[in-house]
């Protein structure tokens, strides 16, 4: 927020034109957000492989423990 009132600021005292200080400040904080989005993602695949580890693949082979016993006894 401090940098495009800075831009405004310049663009005021200098009769530069705003436009394209506007675009680079679009342009910089859609760049920030898809980096902080990524870092949460990366962050979030090993507490999803938990979940997987311990409760998918638990309860699949409980599954076929239990399909193979009743092939078996019966």
């Amino acid at each position: 927020m401090a940098t495009l009132v800075a831009a405004v600021g310049r663009a005021g005292r200098h009769g530069a034109p705003l436009a394209d200080a506007l675009r680079a400040q679009a342009r910089e904080t859609r760049a920030a957000r898809a980096r902080q989005l990524a870092e949460q993602a990366a962050r979030a695949a090993p507490k999803i492989q938990l979940v997987v580890a311990l409760l998918l693949v638990p309860s699949v082979l409980l599954l076929v423990a239990a399909a193979l016993l009743a092939t078996l006894t019966s």
